[in-house]
């Protein structure tokens, strides 16, 4: 039997409740007892709402109207009031166990009391205890106040604001900003621990290959080292001097000089004798002239003598130029004079045991000087260098200069622009040793150069920046000689990597420190 408002349900209490404290309506244990005259209990309210449609006791059967109903006797009350209660906000999270006549107070205070919230049209129900925090900084229609515009209004409403909008997204730039400036630090340092990771790798292998260096080198031929400045006096920083390294040895011997101090020269071994041609002799002069010297130990072909060699010179005073013998004919490409002081654009030819003059075969879209310059097939690259020859008019671009059909064309450029490297040819590739780039800052990088795949891949690169550096190859092994950097300034030191174990280790050094040198390979 049930009845409206009825009494405690008995899991409620911490103990087990006499069976003369129910009330027989509703079945629960009595809420605000009251009695008949023959003492029967009811809830109030049970009772109440029983007479509304009846005039008798549910028990007793006798007459009974509600002005006759009675306060139980105190020992009944008192028994009810001592019971230990839960309290009726338990599945809303209160644990407190409270005795019966003191649960209305602590219902009053308890914490767990289902409160709805005060902000306008919120129809939040939330604990007592989370009143406060939900009114003033959870709901979503609590008022706040708007600086820009000098209003009061809902979060909610606020937030579609337009000055709030323009906040956030203020906000969010600043954010952005921050957090681009974090990504670009972690990328600068990452990239450091990367190129760390590079130099220990390649000190690595530099410091285990030293040991053997004897074996890995080549023991055939020498290098000749030809001219170049350095920088002990400005009326001597033009050098004549020849110098050889032994590959079998591994020692430096001086030669005898040559008649004209040559800087920026270029240098050939053509039939048993070393051909030197153009190069500067001071800071306002260069030579047109070229040079031959005989190599000690080496014996001229009967048809190669020197008196057999016709005197010849190059079609002007030039250096920073490149030359190349295809046939028996030497062709020279590009260049600076300092009469006019001016660049040049053209590539010449010119039978080597001829008295003829050079003739132009081709023009260059720019001049060029201070670029490099391989022969690969019947093609001669031209690669990178300076239109004015100062580093800042750099050049990343390749030429081709086909020989067969006199064509010029354009390859795939340079990684970046590039003057004064040093290159020699391996196969279908170029060896791209140092130099100096766009910015004035001299390189120790190495790119291997693939006008046929159109690729260019960078090596392992070399323990000296080298700008004005000269470099030769015997089989497997490039020897790099020489050169300018900020750091040691002019270099005597050598270094030699090895293409196919990729690793770099230094040999003796030059009995001199300079750069802009000439080198050749003497079989």
């Amino acid at each position: 039997m049930a009845c409206c408002g009825g009494g405690y349900p008995e899991d409620r209490f911490q103990t087990s409740v006499d069976k003369n404290f129910f009330c027989p309506i509703c079945t629960d244990v009595l809420k605000d007892p009251v009695q008949c005259h023959n003492q029967h209990l009811f809830c109030r309210a049970c009772i109440t709402e029983h007479l509304k449609n009846s005039h008798n006791c549910p028990v007793c059967m006798q007459e009974l109207t509600e002005e006759a109903l009675s306060k139980p006797a105190r020992i009944v009350t008192g028994y009810l009031d001592g019971l230990k209660i839960s309290c009726e906000h338990k599945e809303r999270g209160c644990v407190e166990l409270v005795e019966l006549g003191l649960l209305e107070t602590h219902i009053t205070v308890c914490e767990y009391k289902p409160v709805t919230c005060p902000n306008e049209r919120c129809e939040a129900v939330v604990n007592m205890a989370d009143l406060e925090e939900h009114t003033s900084e959870v709901c979503e229609y609590r008022q706040v106040y708007c600086e820009e515009c000098d209003e009061n209004m809902s979060l909610k409403k606020y937030g579609k604001h337009g000055c709030f909008i323009t906040k956030d997204v203020q906000a969010m730039k600043g954010e952005l900003s921050q957090m681009q400036h974090q990504v670009k630090e972690m990328f600068n340092t990452q990239k450091e621990m990367l190129e760390a990771f590079r130099n220990l790798t390649t000190a690595y292998k530099m410091s285990t290959a030293k040991g053997k260096a004897a074996s890995t080198c080549d023991t055939k031929g020498n290098i000749v080292v030809l001219g170049g400045q350095n920088g002990v006096l400005l009326s001597s920083s033009w050098l004549n001097s020849v110098e050889m390294y032994s590959l079998a040895n591994r020692t430096w011997h001086k030669l005898a000089p040559m008649q004209q101090k040559r800087a920026a020269a270029t240098a050939h071994f053509y039939n048993g004798q070393v051909m030197v041609t153009g190069g500067s002799y001071s800071g306002r002069s260069a030579t047109w002239s070229i040079e031959y010297i005989q190599i000690p130990g080496k014996d001229l072909p009967v048809r190669a003598s020197l008196d057999a060699l016709p005197a010849a010179e190059l079609p002007f005073e030039c250096f920073g130029h490149k030359t190349t013998i295809l046939n028996d004919h030497l062709w020279l490409v590009g260049g600076s004079s300092f009469s006019p002081l001016s660049c040049s654009n053209g590539i010449y030819i010119k039978p080597i045991h001829s008295t003829g003059i050079f003739q132009v075969k081709c023009r260059m879209p720019k001049p060029l000087s201070y670029h490099a310059l391989e022969v690969v097939d019947n093609e001669i690259l031209i690669i990178g260098g300076s239109t004015t020859g100062i580093s800042r008019d750099n050049v990343k671009t390749v030429l081709s200069y086909n020989t067969a059909t006199n064509a010029l064309g354009e390859l795939h450029p340079l990684p970046f622009p590039m003057v004064v490297m040093a290159t020699v040819k391996h196969g279908d590739d170029v060896i791209i040793i140092g130099g100096r780039n766009k910015d004035c800052e001299y390189l120790n990088t190495v790119f291997k150069y693939n006008h046929k795949k159109r690729v260019c891949e960078q090596l392992p690169g070399m323990k000296y920046k080298r700008g004005g550096c000269a470099a030769v190859i015997s089989g497997n092994k490039v020897f790099v000689m020489g050169g300018y950097n900020d750091e040691q300034r002019y270099l005597s030191s050598v270094e030699c990597f090895d293409l196919e174990r990729q690793v770099w280790h230094e040999l003796p050094s030059m009995s001199e420190a300079k750069y802009k040198i000439a080198a050749v390979l003497v079989p």
